[in-house]
């Protein structure tokens, strides 16, 4: 079986971004807890908590090919689906109340004198990567449930990947659970870090946008919540509404979006971690092409190392320190 049915592939894909969604809240009171913040009031897990308990059985039912969806319908039609339907707009609203705090902790000028804009930001990390890592590994499970392992294949690439960002946002965690993390350095470094946290946020929105409304005959722009005038440059390039959604959510335009597509950048989220290191489309692939990363990519550039073939070349040879390269290859 190359694939699941398309009432099977709905319904693993809204039960897999839910269940990512509510793990990442529960992770984010987790690290807020840990940091000792004010910020989340009494019974913010409620919603999560209850939304598991129904996430365990209708999971368990689709792993014996038992969907909730049917692509059939024309709006959703049982107790179950209405049910999971509601969880997701819930999800929708409270990172819709995240989104204008973090940005609004993004900009606070002296972020070391401010700790609870400190702990949302650390916290918001920590819900980011926790729910990408949740959605690949549960949908490369359910895949496989589902006997559709080229699917399963296919989202286990981006596993190891996804892990790598718990781990790191791990490291941040307890760094910042210490007083003594609290000075300008670290502050700044993790507002760079931080800084697109609230475009994964409306990324994610986005998500629950599309499956809300599943039952539509075409997803809109009205339906991806774009005013007339944000979408009319995205009409005139003919780019749909799918696409744009996430392309905005990390403040790309439609120009920006073809100048990323022209060299072969089709995710967003790949494109705004290479903007943010201040590389253009053309330089980024470059670089894309040797499996390097943003922050390899700026500790070469930066020792004028420009090449990345080069740079890809230097390391394999086990050299991770630009100092210790040699500025012209001897030829062996």
């Amino acid at each position: 079986m190359a694939q699941p049915n398309k009432d099977l592939h709905l319904t693993a894909e809204f039960l897999t971004l839910l269940r990512a969604g509510f793990y990442g809240q529960i992770k984010f009171e987790s690290a807020l807890s840990t940091l000792e913040s004010g910020f989340i009031p009494v019974g913010y897990l409620d919603t999560a908590h209850k939304a598991f308990d129904k996430l365990d059985i209708w999971m368990n039912d689709l792993a014996k090919e038992l969907p909730i969806f049917a692509t059939s319908w024309s709006s959703p039609e049982t107790f179950d689906a209405i049910s999971a339907m509601s969880f997701m707009r819930d999800l929708k609203t409270d990172l819709q109340v995240i989104i204008p705090q973090l940005e609004e902790a993004l900009l606070v000028p002296n972020l070391s004198q401010e700790r609870e804009a400190v702990k949302l930001l650390v916290a918001a990390l920590v819900r980011s990567s926790s729910t990408r890592s949740s959605y690949v590994e549960t949908l490369a499970v359910l895949f496989n449930q589902l006997k559709a392992p080229d699917l399963a294949q296919q989202v286990a690439l981006e596993i190891e990947g996804a892990r790598e960002y718990v781990r790191i946002t791990d490291i941040i965690l307890n760094t910042f659970n210490t007083p003594s993390a609290y000075d300008d350095g670290l502050c700044e470094k993790l507002r760079s870090e931080a800084s697109l946290t609230p475009c994964d946020f409306k990324a994610l929105v986005h998500d629950t946008n599309i499956l809300l409304n599943v039952y539509a005959k075409e997803f809109t722009f009205e339906l991806a919540e774009f005013s007339r005038e944000q979408a009319q440059e995205w009409i005139d390039n003919q780019i749909p509404a799918v696409a744009a959604g996430y392309w905005q959510a990390y403040d790309f335009n439609a120009q920006d979006f073809l100048e990323w597509k022209d060299v072969g950048v089709t995710g967003a989220p790949l494109a705004a971690n290479w903007r943010r290191a201040q590389f253009a489309p053309t330089e980024a692939i470059e670089w894309i092409k040797e499996g390097l990363t943003p922050s390899i990519a700026i500790v070469w550039r930066e020792a004028g190392f420009n090449e990345p073939a080069r740079v890809s070349s230097m390391l394999r040879r086990g050299i991770t320190d630009p100092a210790k390269a040699p500025r012209t290859d001897s030829g062996s």
